[in-house]
């Protein structure tokens, strides 16, 4: 006969039933939850035992595991199954639960749920005790942090080390907060940072103790001994002065060294006291110390235990040490296989749905009844538990009606979303996301302040009126606080919300938010500017440093004597976009050949300013290289690459030393993004000289130093100024150092007044070799008034008789009535004379190698006319001010 046994188990006992398979009851009894009971009882059974079934719950994998190990066939049964099948017995008591879980057995009426392995059962009893243990230790920190901040007393950011310390100081002088933390403190220290020490002191204090209270026993026993041994002759004269020191000095010597602090004492009475309050002391600092030690044993046991433990996981995901190494190996496995099963199990659920309530589903498909949406959403979310929307339409989506006051009205399913994700935060305006943050319950926002802040169509007045009516302000000023929320429409964001609203900041420094540092975009020199710009020196460049073959640099510059012109509200600087275009098209072939792609996919434009965004288009597509259109170079703002990267990035900033100005350091954002979209160069092409003399710690000034420190100067020429050509006069070129040098020379014998050159390198040996000293000599001997302006951070080597070459060369030439001036972080090579000629380019005129290895194709354009006296001018007084 085939039986069906139902067990409904308790903690102490386990109804029984024993079903045939005709469904007649032949057995009912109660055993002991232990699996040798339950074993015993069904080994005595006459008969074949085709299941057992256990309920699942607490016991039921314990009972599980033994009963399968003794050869019963077992089967966990679901509990809500078992539930609902059991609900319409009118009485419920154990006895009848066995009985409806042995009869849903025989007809084969259950679901089976699965039985965790021993393994996987141990894994998750050490990962729940081990979340026990750190959530205790957290709610301790947490419940000092709570004590104090009811008294105004702020912890602030400190390590577990100064944890307690730091405690200390703030409750200092305070009784009753000192009574309130101390117990928990204690309690957080007990065995300190090194625990097995503390646990070898435990032991020595309990050996320490145990000897004191062996020789206390030993001398109450050797007191009891002396006192047994006295006649009744001395009990009786007792009172007597000299009976009384007599029995003290004998229970004395009786104890010996036992004890001290008996050598005082004149009456046996005192020595009894002293004894036994000596030796129950010693008893009780013994169990103390025992208890102590027992708590430490215990404690170092458990860690011990957990260690193994997480030595055996860790060898289950290849055996690292390295906790990111782990984890790597459960995401390219374990966690990959368990989302596989859940994806599974929720299209089953799914299926299970549908067969459930296929006929009102059917008929309420159209309905927007709240029943009807939240359950279609729901259902929904099983087969696709990520939903991909915008702020524009997610609120619609979400939205239901009901029934009110005699018609239908709008509503929405508020805290219906379990997890909002919100990507590129900071570029969402604060009253976009406000309603879609309204349908969640909880969300995960990500971005970052530093990106470019989003646009706001709302005008400063409205947005203040706004605060107004909702009583967030009484006047016209914005408080510091409420404008660091990120609430005001003109200058917050949702990323800004967030962080006021998140309540992790493991970074005192950064705003609040964990943040992702690893940077892997970005060759290292690239990002080492937005490290040092905006996140404090975060980041951690993952990418590393650019290859040496690489065709262009990590970091380059091209120093561009152009002008800025103003022209409706925005700027534009012809010279510069001309001298881009010309590179882009000098070094095309070099970049296709290097990415395999067209040029137009390679490099991104990057400038501030809209007129100046035109004139790079029109002198691209001049030059043959597609700006508009499907596969078109971007040319544009910053915006156009937020969110978005390229190979090259270049940068075109339009200030010159005519038309300064503080957009571009207005936010760090600006600089931020686009050196940042720059995967492997990111270029300048401006005015180095106006960059140079940005405020300290603006932006710009910060990008000088990076270019200065870990930049490369692009060997290229700029494109002629053709604003400073006037009727006929022709702009002249000049190609390599022999024409420079005569131009110079021939301008130095000429009648010239007054003479202007920018050199930022200066070589002694050099200004003499080429006849440069001897023409200068001749001009000051007929009375020219000559200016050398050089940088001094360029011209520190050793020239002779031990001074720099600067020096070398402010001797030599001031000897013969020349002026040098020191300009630091100077990129411009310069000759004038009087007001009526102008020479700029490439070409050092006082250090260039003429040949050799260091002599390079340089560049440079003369331009005649009186039209240049304020062009001149403006030149010397921009070096002048800049003049150390």
């Amino acid at each position: 006969m085939d039986l069906f046994i139902g067990c409904d188990v308790s903690l102490a006992s386990t109804a029984i039933c024993v079903l045939s398979d005709c469904g007649k009851v032949v057995k009912e009894a109660s055993a002991p939850s232990e699996p040798e009971a339950l074993t015993a009882f069904l080994q005595d059974l006459s008969g074949n035992v085709e299941v057992v079934g256990l309920e699942s719950g607490p016991l039921s994998q314990w009972l599980h595991m033994h009963l399968t190990a003794a050869g019963f066939e077992v089967v966990l049964m679901e509990t809500r199954h078992v539930k609902g099948a059991l609900k319409a017995m009118p009485i419920k008591t154990d006895r009848r639960d066995a009985f409806g879980i042995a009869r849903l057995l025989q007809m084969g009426w259950f679901r089976p749920v699965h039985c965790k392995s021993v393994s996987a059962q141990e894994m998750r009893a050490v990962l729940t005790t081990r979340k026990a243990i750190q959530n205790a230790a957290i709610k301790i920190e947490q419940s000092v942090r709570g004590v104090l901040r009811n008294f105004g007393l702020k912890m602030g950011q400190v390590s577990k080390a100064r944890f307690e310390t730091r405690v200390w100081e703030l409750v200092q002088g305070n009784p009753m907060l000192e009574a309130a933390v101390a117990p928990i403190l204690r309690l957080r220290i007990e065995l300190g940072e090194d625990p097995g020490a503390e646990q070898n002191r435990r032991a020595d204090a309990v050996r320490a103790c145990q000897d004191a209270s062996e020789r206390l026993a030993s001398a109450h026993a050797a007191l009891d001994r002396y006192l047994a041994s006295e006649s009744w002759l001395t009990g009786v004269f007792g009172f007597l002065s000299s009976v009384k020191r007599k029995r003290a000095l004998r229970a004395r010597l009786a104890i010996g060294d036992r004890l001290d602090g008996l050598q005082d004492m004149i009456r046996i009475e005192d020595i009894e006291t002293r004894v036994s309050d000596a030796l129950r002391d010693g008893q009780k600092a013994l169990a103390s110390a025992k208890q102590r030690l027992s708590r430490a044993e215990n404690l170092r046991q458990q860690a011990a235990v957990s260690k193994l433990v997480w030595r055996k996981a860790a060898e289950a995901f290849g055996g690292s040490d390295d906790l990111d190494v782990l984890e790597r190996q459960a995401d390219l496995g374990t966690r990959f296989d368990l989302f596989l099963l859940a994806t599974h199990y929720w299209e089953g659920r799914w299926l299970m749905a549908m067969e459930a309530d296929l006929a009102t589903i059917t008929t309420s498909h159209e309905k927007t009844g709240r029943k009807a949406v939240e359950p279609r959403w729901k259902r929904r979310m099983m087969l696709t538990p990520c939903a991909v929307a915008t702020f524009a339409s997610l609120p619609g989506k979400l939205s239901c009606s009901r029934f009110q006051g005699g018609k239908f009205a709008s509503d929405s399913l508020y805290n219906f979303i379990d997890l909002l994700i919100v990507d590129e935060a900071g570029q969402v305006l604060p009253e976009v996301a406000g309603a879609s943050f309204a349908l969640a319950k909880r969300a995960l926002v990500i971005g970052d302040t530093q990106q470019i802040e989003p646009i706001s169509a709302v005008p400063g007045p409205v947005d203040i009126g706004n605060l107004k009516d909702c009583s967030l302000i009484d006047s016209e000023d914005v408080p510091d606080q409420l404008a660091a929320s990120g609430i005001r429409s003109t200058s917050g964001s949702a990323m800004r919300l967030a962080q006021q609203a998140c309540k992790v900041a493991p970074w005192p420094e950064l705003d609040r938010g964990l943040y992702l540092f690893e940077h892997r975009r970005c060759h290292d020199e690239i990002i080492g500017f937005s490290n040092a710009l905006c996140y404090k020196g975060k980041l951690r460049p993952m990418r590393g440093p650019a290859p040496i073959d690489a065709p262009v640099p990590a970091l380059g510059f091209l120093h561009v004597e152009g002008r800025a012109f103003t022209s409706g509200g925005s700027r534009a600087n012809p010279v510069e976009a001309r001298t881009i275009a010309a590179w882009l098209e000098d070094n095309r072939a070099l970049l296709e050949g290097r990415y395999g792609h067209p040029l137009e996919q390679i490099v991104g434009v990057v400038t501030p300013f809209g007129q100046q965004v035109r004139a790079i288009r029109d002198a691209c597509r001049a030059r043959g290289i597609t700006v508009s259109g499907r596969d078109s170079m971007t040319v544009g703002t910053v915006h156009a690459l937020q969110g978005a990267e390229r190979p090259v990035v270049i940068f075109s900033p339009v200030y010159s030393k005519h038309a300064d100005g503080g957009f571009i350091d207005a936010s760090p954002s600006m600089l931020n993004v686009t050196v940042s979209r720059a995967k492997d160069s990111c270029l300048v092409f401006g005015d180095m000289d106006t960059l140079a003399t940005a405020r300290s710690g603006s932006p710009r000034a910060l990008l000088s130093e990076f270019l200065a420190a870990k930049g490369k100067a692009l060997d290229f020429a700029m494109e002629p100024r053709e604003d400073l050509s006037r009727g006929e006069a022709q702009i002249e070129m000049l190609q390599h150092a022999d024409e420079h040098d005569a131009f110079l020379l021939d301008a130095l014998k000429g009648e010239g007044r007054r003479y202007m050159i920018v050199s930022p390198w200066v070589v002694a040996g050099t200004i003499a070799r080429t006849g440069l000293l001897d023409a200068i000599k001749t001009a000051r001997l007929r009375g020219a008034d000559i200016e050398v302006f050089a940088d001094p951070l360029l011209n520190t080597g050793i020239a002779a008789g031990g001074l720099s070459q600067m020096e070398d060369v402010e001797r030599n030439l001031s000897e013969i009535g020349v002026t040098v001036h020191r300009v630091p972080k100077l990129h411009s090579k310069i000759v004038t004379v009087d007001k009526a000629l102008l020479c700029a380019g490439s070409f050092n005129w006082l250090s260039a190698d003429r040949k050799g290895q260091y002599a390079r194709h340089e560049t440079s354009f003369v331009y005649r006319g009186p039209h240049l006296e304020e062009e001149i001018k403006t030149i010397r007084d921009g070096l002048v001010r800049r003049a150390k």
